[in-house]
């Protein structure tokens, strides 16, 4: 019995990641509360699950908003851009499919493209701007080069995204159920899933997974 209360042991390391990814997606809910905040909540979110999922058992909540304030300006700056231009290749989208014939749906496909960019974009940017020290036209350049040279990797990202989207419109009671799920500790399990590729691709980068690591910004 003695050993099953071993920091060091499966069972407590893997109770103690549960713990954690708790307390991390509610801290993730609190710094979204005002809604321009949220890519402030991604960076600081990815920030807590890559060193989980490197077997490490951060300060949460130290190290959540240590990151937030660092990175609150840049982090916000991008999710603000990011959603201004989704908004527009959306708006885009739906003007093609309800104002034209159908012989120019195909107009659309540029517009499909660009967010496709967009997303893959933002699927790196966050956790590159928690994890290195880049100006913002490095995190750019960078985040799309990880979308395209890991494209195995940003397949599955884009699947679980949409996934957990298309659940929360598809039916009244999958909206209770999803939400519910994300509010406990859906939103840190997916970061979890997402953090466990992205350690490998930022180590290969440079960057060392470590608690005691000074926060970037």
């Amino acid at each position: 019995m003695s050993s099953f209360f071993d920091k060091r042991s499966i069972p407590m390391k893997i109770l103690t990641a549960a713990c954690n990814l708790i307390l991390v997606n509610f801290c993730f809910l609190v710094g979204c509360i005002p809604l321009f905040t949220i890519g402030a909540s991604i960076t600081s979110l990815y920030r807590i699950t890559i060193k989980i999922a490197a077997g490490e058992n951060p300060s949460v909540f130290r190290d959540f908003f240590s990151c937030y304030k660092a990175n609150f300006i840049k982090s916000t700056g991008f999710w603000l851009v990011y959603c201004a231009l989704s908004a527009f290749f959306l708006f885009e989208i739906y003007m093609v499919r309800t104002a034209l014939p159908k012989e120019y749906q195909w107009s659309m496909y540029p517009a499909i493209f660009f967010l496709v960019a967009i997303f893959s974009s933002a699927s790196y940017a966050f956790p590159l701007i928690g994890w290195f020290d880049e100006t913002v036209k490095q995190t750019i350049k960078n985040s799309l080069l990880l979308a395209i040279t890991n494209f195995p990797t940003t397949i599955p990202f884009a699947v679980v995204t949409i996934g957990v989207g298309y659940a929360w419109i598809v039916d009244p009671t999958v909206q209770i159920i999803t939400f519910s799920i994300l509010i406990f500790m859906g939103i840190g399990m997916i970061a979890m899933l997402f953090s466990v590729f992205l350690k490998r691709i930022f180590e290969k980068h440079g960057a060392v997974i470590t608690p005691d690591e000074e926060i970037t910004g």
